[in-house]
């Protein structure tokens, strides 16, 4: 009972503050009690020590104390930040410490949150993507609540392009782009196939950026030749988009020229297009054989993926043999058969020309005897020329560029300045026979004097009709030249678009309808000097129009048929449906149009049998049918011709004889007598009449003989009419055969023209006599230097 006593008395502060009861009196066998006492009194002191109750605060949180977190479960995109409260009930402290998935503040993989509760979401998406946040209690450490954050990114990651074509060890650029709500960073990682910058098998990829990449090819492509490009978001892996690559070549394997007849010891450039990585090497076989031998032939590399193949000295026993070449798994052949043939020759045209310094002729070298047609050039046995004798340069470059080395047409550019001595050689050297080179003399002068002129002169067309002119600029470094049309009287009739157009190029369109006078001009005006500038006209015609008769007359009583050919305007083309008829006379005769400007019929003997004249139309189908402009066949008598005057060293005068001067011709034209306008070079492609001042130079050769081309444009003129050089000696020295040139211009005749070493210096005029004995000349045309 004391010990009870005691404990609850200790344990009353309250109690522990009164006086203690009085001592009882000493009794008989009072150490006994007072023992009771002293145990009991320390037995109380020692649980109370114990208990720790005495003077000492309590570690332990009182059962009923409580920790809420609002909001309870939240969705915060990346990057972004969520206000979290917390609620404290139990406790005399609301404080409480904040912890995201256990770590106290977070940290950057899972989110932070700070002291007063404000939660920041990560910048990357975590896995898993949901986390905890939690509130602990400050006093009651164990007392905690929390709340659930589902972190969200909302990218949306997408590639361009989306699809790609790459050739073997070629590249292609990629972007992706990475949008969407919560973005917090645009960059991505590159993957091929699933393995992170790819390999050498399946291609590699490499950023360029933050949001951009490379992707390189493999040398070989693989099986299947298709790989994904995959871009993935940083901030959130779960999302990627992908890019379809097929590993092709543009085109198959192939070998230029894939067969060849080749003579022995002579020489063929073959050029190989393979399914290959840039840069990879090609090995050049024959039979099988590297570089091959001098059995089969040998072959050397000489670029890139060409080679020169030289034929054995004799034919091999294998014959034809296999050029192959070669680069990793991939090849290609080609066949060649060796033959025994004459030597090769090689001829430049035209074999001489007269450049102005800074300007440009065509030429063109012909091989024969040789399958290999290539050639190299050189201007006084330099390769391709130099600033101070004159650049040999690929067709058409502009600025000038050296050819390519198998150009067997090229442009010679004369410099700036006339060298000394003022010709130079141009040489072409066959590549499959070096030893043989053909060459063309070429006389450099002085600058042309300035001006424009348009080619043609003038013009028939019909409405709406397209129609191009051409320019030819002089003495100006820029050739450009500005078009414009305008009525052809000033003042009068169509403006603007009721004269037609013309672009920068000289391709005119006519109007749909004729102005009234029908007459309309083409101007050509110098980009270069505005000053200078050239005409044409143009006319519009709806109905037939004979522009020409071939031949314009005929010498009476002939003893054979012959071919009336009428050239013109707005003819039917023979077809099942009709065709236009040559009238003779106002009859119908059977009549052939193989194109809608040119009619021929057969006159017979009979038709031309007296001098006079017969009336030549044409008619087109037609209610009522529409007719041409007529035109006369004139048949003269038959003419006597005078004889040579024949002089000598002995006999050095002649008197008592007529000297006829010819003049131009009005037979068979109702508007213009036979006549030469305009004379010209003939391209080495013999495609073009290149328009030129007269006279035109010729060089004669220094030995032998060689050809030149020229060409003729004028009134009525037909390759059919003999052409002829005036000549300073008896005989003629330059020997002519004609041909017909198709062109823009009417009536354009090619002259191909023989000089030899012992042709006569000096200027010419050109003779031109009709089959009929009309005779028409065109003074100082030609100068022979």
């Amino acid at each position: 009972m004391r010990f009870s006593f005691y404990k609850n008395f200790a344990g009353d502060k309250r109690r522990s503050k009164r006086s203690a009861p009085a001592k009882p009196a000493l009794k008989h066998g009072g150490r006994f009690v007072c023992a009771l006492c002293y145990i009991a009194i320390s037995a109380a002191v020692g649980i109370t020590s114990g208990c720790g109750l005495a003077n000492s605060s309590s570690v332990n949180p009182p059962p009923n104390v409580t920790v809420t977190v609002q909001p309870a479960t939240a969705s915060v995109p990346l990057g972004q930040t969520q206000q979290f409260t917390a609620t404290v009930t139990g406790a005399s402290s609301s404080a409480v410490n904040w912890s995201v998935n256990g770590i106290t503040g977070g940290n950057l993989v899972s989110g932070t949150i700070s002291s007063s509760g404000l939660y920041t979401a990560p910048q990357t998406l975590p896995s898993p993507s949901t986390v905890t946040v939690t509130a602990t209690s400050q006093v009651a450490l164990s007392a905690s609540g929390s709340a659930s954050v589902q972190l969200q990114s909302g990218i949306v990651v997408s590639v361009a392009p989306n699809s790609a074509n790459v050739a073997p060890g070629a590249s292609a650029n990629f972007s992706a782009m990475v949008t969407g709500a919560g973005i917090s960073s645009v960059a991505v990682s590159w993957s091929v196939n699933n393995v992170a910058g790819g390999n050498s098998t399946v291609g590699t990829i490499a950023a360029t950026g933050s949001d951009s990449a490379t992707y390189t090819a493999p040398a070989l492509a693989p099986a299947p030749p298709n790989v994904n490009v995959t871009a993935t978001s940083v901030a959130d892996p779960s999302k990627s988009a992908n890019a379809s690559v097929t590993i092709s070549c543009a085109a198959p394997n192939a070998m230029t020229p894939p067969l060849a007849s080749i003579s022995v010891g002579a020489s063929q450039t073959f050029s190989a297009s393979l399914c290959i990585a840039a840069g990879t090497a090609i090995t050049w076989e024959v039979n099988s054989i590297a570089g091959g031998n001098s059995t089969v032939g040998t072959i050397t590399s000489t670029g890139v993926n060409t080679a020169n193949y030289t034929t054995p000295a004799s034919i091999p026993a294998g014959n034809p043999v296999t050029i192959l070449a070669v680069a990793g798994s991939q090849s290609v052949s080609a066949a060649v058969t060796i033959i025994n043939v004459a030597p090769a020759s090689v001829t430049v045209s035209p074999a001489s020309a007269s450049v102005a310094v800074n300007q440009r002729a065509s030429f063109s070298a012909a091989v024969s005897g040789a399958t290999n047609p290539a050639v190299t050039w050189t201007v006084n046995n330099v390769p391709d020329g130099n600033l101070s004798l004159g650049q040999v340069c690929a067709t058409a470059s502009n600025p000038c560029v050296p050819p390519s080395g198998n150009e067997t047409a090229v442009d010679y550019l004369a410099p700036q300045t006339q060298p000394q001595p003022g010709a130079v050689t141009l040489t072409a050297t066959s590549q499959a026979a070096p030893a043989q080179s053909g060459s063309a003399r070429v006389t450099i002068t002085p600058a042309a004097q300035p001006g424009v002129s348009i080619a043609p002169f003038y013009a028939f067309l019909a409405p709406s009709q397209p129609f191009h002119f051409i320019a030819n600029v002089t003495g100006a470094s820029n050739a450009s030249v500005a078009w414009s049309v305008a009525t052809a009287v000033p003042g009068q009739v169509c403006t603007g678009a009721s004269c037609g157009s013309i672009d920068n190029a000289g391709n005119y369109v006519a109007p749909a309808v004729a102005p009234s006078p029908n007459a309309i001009t083409v101007t050509a005006t110098s980009v270069a000097n505005p000053s200078l500038a050239g005409t044409a006209t143009v006319a519009l015609v709806s109905a037939p129009v004979i522009e020409a008769i071939l031949p314009s007359s005929i010498v009476a009583g002939p003893q054979n048929s012959f071919l009336l050919a009428v050239q013109g305007l707005n003819f039917i083309a023979s077809t099942s449906s009709g065709t236009s008829q040559l009238l003779i006379n106002n009859s119908p005769r059977t009549t052939n149009c193989p194109a809608s400007n040119r009619c021929t019929i057969t006159l017979q003997p009979s038709d031309v049998s007296a001098a006079g004249s017969l009336s030549v139309e044409i008619q087109n189908p037609g209610t009522p049918p529409a007719l041409s402009n007529p035109v006369p066949l004139v048949i003269l008598p038959a003419a006597s011709f005078p004889g040579a005057i024949a002089l000598s060293g002995t006999s050095t005068s002649a008197f008592g004889n007529d000297i006829l001067v010819a003049e131009e011709t009005t037979a068979g034209a109702t508007t213009s007598p036979v006549s030469v306008e305009f004379i010209g070079m003939v391209t080495p492609d013999g495609s073009t009449c290149t328009i030129q001042a007269s006279p035109l130079v010729v060089t004669r050769p220094s030995s032998g003989s060689a050809t030149v081309n020229i060409c003729v444009q004028g009134t009525f003129l037909d390759p059919t009419f003999t052409y002829a050089f005036s000549s300073p000696q008896a005989g003629g020295d330059i020997g002519i055969t004609t041909a017909s040139m198709v062109s823009l211009f009417p009536n354009l005749v090619e002259l191909t023209l023989t000089l030899s070493n012992q042709t006569a210096p000096g200027v010419r005029s050109l003779f031109i006599t009709t089959p009929n004995g009309d005779v028409a000349v065109a003074t100082g045309m030609l100068e022979v230097k």
